[in-house]
């Protein structure tokens, strides 16, 4: 979960830069700043609004690629949906500022956004219907970048990464150790809370791993795949065939071998002649361009060597 710090403005500014209390926070609205600045990050956009916005213009919460940081209640009415004093952005709307500085890590900070998105929606019972873009309270290009589906990641993947999501199906069933989930959505989301798994974007991309998706990213097509993937159950992982071997040198001179998965001149700690080796292979470890096995000698101490079939064999 994205750390959220609190850089609450005074009071004085409450009264000059919102409508004032009474929100009764019925939507979250989402924003993207449209600032690239360097350093243009959450803490920056706070001060401004903490020193008084000259801007008439103000919102509860910013986020970028390290924190979020809240600078009204969520129970204040800000400026930031421009849709005026009776307008359901501005007055029943909880408003996040997404940084886009380009310094800054794009992703990591529109899925702090996501998670941030997912606490509010837990903390005052939103659905995900409830998560609004300022576009939809006013023809505005904004969130612009995740509208424009920046990076891969667009508006409706963006939602599929938020957590917090409420089902209403069938209680679940337990079988063996195992929960069945009831729940015939298509969202990833919604299924993992089914069975009381975390939701989050980066245990979603642990899910994804361990289901053979590659190069996950939260996009609608592999959230489809993850969901479907869950629900026939967890595969099955084979060990590989060199675990528990031995492995030796086959080449002519010397083979040195490490102290740590490194290349490094400063960790090698000896050397093989052709046919000396290591009884017992632990792991397989990629290693800068290359991969080492993780090997145990009689003593049970742990070394590294190169895996590459044309120094080494495996028996």
């Amino acid at each position: 979960m994205v750390k959220i710090k609190k850089q609450l403005v005074s009071q004085s500014v409450v009264n000059k830069r919102s409508y004032g209390y009474g929100n009764p926070v019925n939507y979250i609205v989402v924003h993207q700043t449209g600032n690239t600045s360097a350093k243009a990050n959450a803490q920056a956009h706070a001060n401004i609004q903490t020193n008084l916005n000259p801007r008439q213009a103000s919102w509860h919460y910013q986020v970028d690629d390290k924190e979020a940081i809240q600078s009204f209640e969520d129970g204040v009415q800000c400026w930031h949906a421009t849709d005026g004093s009776n307008g359901p952005g501005n007055t029943t709307g909880v408003a996040i500022e997404i940084c886009i500085n380009r310094d800054g890590d794009y992703r990591k900070a529109v899925q702090n956004a996501a998670e941030l998105v997912g606490h509010l929606m837990d903390k005052h019972n939103l659905g995900i219907s409830k998560v609004k873009q300022h576009h939809d309270f006013y023809n505005k290009n904004c969130p612009a970048q995740l509208r424009a589906g920046k990076d891969g990641i667009s508006w409706n993947d963006f939602k599929n990464m938020a957590t917090g999501s409420k089902t209403a199906d069938a209680p679940n069933q337990q079988v063996g150790s195992e929960t069945v989930s009831n729940y015939k959505g298509n969202s990833i989301v919604d299924y993992l809370n089914s069975i009381g798994k975390n939701a989050s974007f980066s245990a979603r991309k642990k899910y994804a791993a361990e289901y053979g998706i590659k190069g996950y990213k939260g996009t609608a097509s592999q959230n489809i795949a993850l969901l479907n993937k869950m629900r026939k159950g967890k595969p099955s992982k084979p060990k590989a065939n060199y675990i528990g071997k031995r492995v030796e040198s086959k080449h002519n001179g010397n083979l040195r071998f490490y102290s740590k998965p490194s290349w490094s001149d400063k960790y090698v700690v000896g050397q093989l002649k052709k046919g000396y080796g290591f009884p017992t292979i632990v792991d397989k470890l990629k290693v800068g361009d290359g991969y080492q096995y993780k090997a145990k000698n009689s003593k049970g101490h742990v070394y590294y060597v190169t895996a590459s079939s044309k120094y080494v064999r495996v028996e």
